[in-house]
């Protein structure tokens, strides 16, 4: 239990949701896996990021097909962030909740979330300066663009020092817009409105998305205006949430069918992802998920384990450091092989290299994300310095 109570995110919300830390266990352990695959293919000497071997990917009972859409967790970390950033708003407009002080807001997420950010892109920094052989100049310019949030939008790609920022960039962008956001929403008070309104914007992104993606516009491809559908998913949710409590309340096992439906539907329509009914399905896909989650027997009971959303939790962490801490242990690791084909030298790699990484991920949590979820932890910090000195 104390070991529990150490892992367990700390949150200055009302209460503590166990749902939405399930749901970022789903998301990180997709993406996770996905680049498991794309750093072992690579070391390893595979072109094609081991689809062949897995038995390519055009046919659903390939293990292939499901692995090059694992991805897709991404997006469904926008759909979580638009609904935990929206509860607040919405208890605000819908049930006359406290107001939102914007000042409080934005120093809320530069606290919580740009130290973890600055350390890791620091660190990843030195590693490309001092074992990658590449240039400080060139690196220090991409970690100032990189701390802007907007390397994306500036090159047109994702950041090298740690590719995977740029979503992000395209979370950022969506804090910052936040506030508009709802301000735009709720122009008027009747319910009509903000639906109304929710639904043109999200037909404007999944329009915008396929726009970007058909044009070549790479430095608007990843951005908050392409993905906006996916944060919109979330909103809708957490209205429904606030607005229907005691729907919610209630599991069924129906629901657990509805969210196995779900699951599939995402990774089905999930390519090409930019296409406009398949990133429409896409989206449907994860809010069927997201409601499972709440309403499913056995999906609420799996996604409310403590391990499953102490995980979930530490999901900044895990996503900060992933990638690189992946590639640059595959290039040890790949030389442990089972001689009986990929899939089970990459099941060998997932044996291994998934527990370092939470294992590194956890210290890093510790040491650096849970003591920033603390507001205070500024004043706190600087009155310990003014004791010291």
């Amino acid at each position: 239990m104390r070991l529990q109570q150490l892992l367990t995110r700390s949150t200055n919300s009302v209460a503590f949701i166990p749902e939405v830390d399930g749901l970022r266990f789903y998301a990180i352990m997709t993406v996770v896996i996905y680049h498991l695959n794309t750093a072992f293919s690579k070391a390893a000497g595979y072109t094609d990021t081991g689809m062949i071997e897995l038995g390519g990917s055009k046919s659903l009972f390939s293990p292939a097909w499901w692995i090059v859409r694992l991805d897709l967790g991404v997006k469904v970390f926008f759909a979580i962030s638009g609904m935990v950033l929206a509860m607040p708003f919405l208890r605000n407009r819908l049930q006359k909740g406290p107001k939102i002080q914007l000042a409080d807001y934005y120093y809320r997420r530069l606290t919580r979330l740009e130290p973890p950010f600055i350390i890791s892109l620091l660190v990843f920094s030195g590693v490309h300066i001092l074992l990658l052989g590449e240039t400080f100049k060139d690196t220090l310019t991409h970690f100032g663009i990189g701390l802007t949030y907007l390397h994306v939008l500036v090159y047109g790609y994702p950041n090298p020092i740690n590719p995977v920022t740029w979503s992000l960039e395209t979370e950022a962008q969506f804090y910052a817009l936040v506030p508009l956001l709802f301000a735009l929403l709720f122009f008027k008070k009747e319910l009509f409105w903000p639906l109304a309104t929710g639904a043109v914007l999200f037909l404007i992104s999944v329009f915008l998305r396929n726009y970007f993606v058909r044009n070549g516009i790479q430095h608007l491809s990843s951005s908050v205006l392409a993905y906006l559908s996916n944060f919109m998913v979330g909103i809708f949710f957490a209205g429904w949430y606030l607005l229907k409590p005691e729907f919610f309340s209630k599991k069924s096992v129906i629901w657990d069918l509805l969210g196995v439906v779900a699951v599939f539907i995402q990774f089905y329509f999930y390519k090409p992802q930019h296409h406009i009914w398949n990133n429409f399905f896409f989206n449907l896909g994860i809010l069927g998920l997201i409601i499972s989650v709440f309403k499913g027997r056995y999906f609420n009971y799996f996604f409310t384990r403590p391990w499953v959303y102490i995980i979930g939790g530490m999901c900044y962490s895990i996503y900060l450091l992933h990638y690189a801490f992946l590639h640059l242990v595959v290039k040890y690791s790949v030389l442990m092989r089972s001689g009986w084909g990929y899939k089970s030298d990459l099941l060998v790699q997932a044996v291994v290299c998934l527990p370092l990484i939470l294992l590194v991920s956890t210290i890093f949590y510790l040491l650096i994300e849970k003591p920033c979820m603390d507001k205070h932890w500024p004043v706190r910090l600087r009155n310990y310095v003014t004791q010291k000195f």
